[in-house]
């Protein structure tokens, strides 16, 4: 019988695989559970891309390797959700090119889960990465701009680099107050560029604050392709990108500086569907953990070229 492979990075491979995600778990007991054969393998991209072994399947931890017979698999930007995605994550899944069609979703269910993902990370004031609990109050009105300093997927979804970007929202404000704030994780040389920059900067404010704080009463949050664009539309919040996105089907671009002026009204003055969006994003593009997942993983396994058949899955 055929197996199906999870190929994660070395680090969630140690300690016996104590950093990789609980889903990743449920997802091979559930696979094994069907009558699957399943193994865990470190992740060698360039042999991923090379091909697939014999009839097996490849589910790849958050790298896109560019041929059938696999599935991506990675966070969805808020921590219930997951990619299981043919071609990639975030900026590189399959939802850059799909179309969304609000008219589509039902406004019941989709104002429903809107408040449900509210009440889960909006009023706790709970994030993916780890945030101040002291609260911190802002005049409101103001342009968040989050940072997320170099890494791979930042530096291939950037349309010009973080610098340029504050510059270029620097330049043209109206008037609007700047709260800046660098990322938990990644604080890095180019972060620390900035901030130079920003330093005593009359109209800025460089903040390690709780993002729900610094959303609430925002005009807009600002960022190369942060998860924050997502969890500000939970506030309200219009997102604009300075990077490729799959999230751009609610957002607003830059992908040049010139484009930014009209890329902040269409922000302002667009009425957003958040509330359809994120129905249609998190749970019809991607899958939410808390519900059955297993047929539609075994769905998905199917239309990107698994031999369910070979694989036990029949």
């Amino acid at each position: 019988m055929a197996e199906i492979r999870l190929h994660l990075p070395a680090h969630m491979l140690e300690n016996a695989c104590a950093r990789m995600p609980q889903f990743y778990r449920r997802v091979l007991d559930g696979l094994a559970g069907a009558g699957a054969r399943t193994r865990i393998v470190h992740r060698d991209i360039a042999a991923l891309q090379a091909g697939p072994e014999s009839d097996g399947f490849d589910l790849v931890h958050a790298a896109a390797v560019g041929r059938g017979q696999a599935l991506i698999l990675g966070t969805a930007y808020l921590d219930r959700f997951f990619y299981a995605d043919p071609k990639g994550i975030f900026f590189e899944s399959s939802t850059v090119q799909a179309r969304y069609r609000a008219d589509a979703v039902p406004s019941d269910r989709a104002a429903a889960f809107l408040a449900e993902l509210h009440a889960a990370h909006v009023v706790p004031r709970r994030s993916r990465h780890a945030q101040p609990e002291a609260r911190a109050s802002f005049a409101g009105g103001h342009i968040a701009v989050f940072l997320q300093d170099l890494s791979d997927p930042v530096e291939r979804a950037r349309h010009m680099t973080a610098l340029q970007m504050i510059e270029t929202v620097l330049a043209h404000r109206d008037g609007r107050h700047l709260v800046v704030k660098p990322h938990p994780r990644n604080r890095g040389p180019e972060t620390e560029a900035i901030l130079r920059r920003l330093d005593r900067r009359p109209g800025v404010t460089v903040t390690e604050a709780n993002l729900h704080d610094i959303l609430d009463g925002a005009a807009v949050s600002v960022s190369i392709s942060s998860s924050v664009g997502l969890e500000g539309m939970l506030h309200g919040v219009p997102a604009i990108f300075f990077g490729a996105t799959d999230l751009h089907h609610c957002a607003a671009m830059v992908e040049r500086p010139e484009d930014w002026p009209a890329a902040l009204n269409r922000a302002l003055t667009t009425q957003w569907p958040y509330a359809a969006f994120l129905l249609w994003f998190l749970k019809r593009r991607n899958i939410d953990a808390r519900r059955p997942f297993l047929d539609r993983l075994i769905q998905r396994i199917a239309e990107a070229g698994g031999d369910l058949a070979a694989l036990g899955l029949a």
